[in-house]
């Protein structure tokens, strides 16, 4: 089990990191990705490698360096510290070329995503994500249960952000990524997201979107009961409260979408019913002039009970 490591030894780690790191970027360039690999080993750390690794990607991405490989910039970028103001539209600008850049992998994608939601979180820099980096969440990498850009990419500027987008599928597909049982909804992002509910994904023609929602509530609601040591293997900075927290928002989300879903089978049965009453007024040679992929769609009062 990870545990939180004394000052000194984060320091220790720290100099050891600062010393290796130009080293790898060399071997990279030359087509070695072991030691890289071991880097980002140790960056995956809970709590110790994230701070320990933080500082040097942050002014690696302040410097800006033209010769970091593309994968480099790529795979590091989830461990820069986004909300700094010393990162401007060409930091991102640099960031995104690598990311398009550097050949597909599930690790990139992981990377380039877990980015893209911290940035959604930046006001000062979200404008300037390419709109093709957008589209990446659709992939729906697995994230890692420490995972900054889940973490932020609840608050409510990023709810905003991604929903701006237009894109339902990009939103449907953002909701999955960050609906996990490692962290707790932001709670500003909470009320953004309960309203994206109702107008986003709200009505008859929304139900498969609903229905991919609430199947991913439910597993999240049923991890969060598998117990708690379960979680502190992986992530030593949840405990109890923060469970209970999670399964009260997470809940709270759930019954929104069970309402919405409600509120959609009624308006169909008054929809159906008017249908149904509209035919009844029909004459024969009226009927006869109605095309028939009409009278064929219109649903019965009886299918639309049978539903329910």
């Amino acid at each position: 089990m990870a545990r939180v490591e004394d000052l000194d030894q984060i320091w220790s780690r720290r100099k050891a990191i600062h010393a290796l790191f130009p080293y790898a970027v060399w071997w990279e360039r030359g087509g070695d990705h072991r030691m890289f690999d071991a880097f980002l080993g140790i960056a995956r750390l809970p709590l110790s490698g994230m701070q320990a690794v933080e500082p040097i990607v942050t002014t690696l991405f302040e410097e800006g360096n033209p010769n970091i490989p593309d994968r480099v910039v790529a795979l590091v970028s989830p461990y820069a510290d986004w909300s700094t103001f010393r990162f401007n539209e060409n930091t991102v600008a640099w960031w995104a070329a690598a990311a398009l850049a550097v050949p597909y992998t599930e690790e990139v994608c992981q990377s380039v995503v877990d980015t893209l939601l911290q940035l959604a979180s930046v006001d000062h820099l979200d404008p300037y994500i390419p709109v093709d980096l957008w589209v990446w969440l659709k992939k729906r990498p697995s994230l890692p249960p420490m995972c900054k850009g889940r973490v932020r990419g609840t608050m409510n500027h990023a709810v905003r952000r991604i929903r701006e987008l237009g894109d339902v599928e990009i939103l449907e597909s953002y909701l999955l990524l960050v609906w996990s049982e490692w962290d707790a909804i932001h709670p500003s992002g909470l009320i953004e997201m309960c309203a994206l509910i109702r107008e986003d994904f709200g009505g008859i023609g929304m139900g498969r979107h609903r229905e991919v929602l609430t199947q991913r509530l439910d597993h999240v609601l049923g991890q969060l009961d598998r117990g708690f040591g379960h979680f502190t293997q992986h992530n030593p900075l949840l405990d109890e409260h923060h469970i209970q927290v999670m399964k009260e928002r997470y809940g709270e989300l759930k019954v929104v979408l069970l309402e919405v879903d409600r509120e959609a089978l009624e308006a169909l049965t008054r929809t159906s019913s008017r249908l149904f009453n509209l035919f009844n007024l029909l004459t024969p040679a009226d009927v006869h002039r109605i095309p028939l992929e009409v009278c064929l769609c219109a649903p019965s009062p009886m299918s639309v009970a049978a539903c329910q």
